[in-house]
């Protein structure tokens, strides 16, 4: 996220399956931010998942800044086991 946010001046927008689209590469440069190779998992739905397989949620903050949260081992948001990051 943050290499994108370098290489275009803010970050990726839209839901999960349009902000993983954008990080693989389908974006105005055609770059390629994530792979696989690098941890990406995606589900049948096109959303990143986290270790769980439980989709992120994307929250946008400003342009600059977004909040990403995982579901955690329960697999429910929201919770106390909830990882965020920005």
């Amino acid at each position: 996220m943050k290499n994108y946010g370098a290489t275009f001046g803010e970050n990726p927008v839209g839901t999960n399956p349009e902000i993983t689209e954008a990080l693989m590469g389908k974006n105005p440069k055609g770059i390629t931010f994530v792979t696989a190779a690098s941890g990406l998992r995606v589900n049948a739905n096109g959303e990143m998942v986290d270790a769980y397989g439980t989709p992120f949620f994307f929250h946008q903050l400003s342009g600059q800044e977004m909040e990403i949260r995982s579901a955690g081992q329960d697999r429910k948001m929201w919770t106390p086991d909830d990882l965020i990051t920005r």
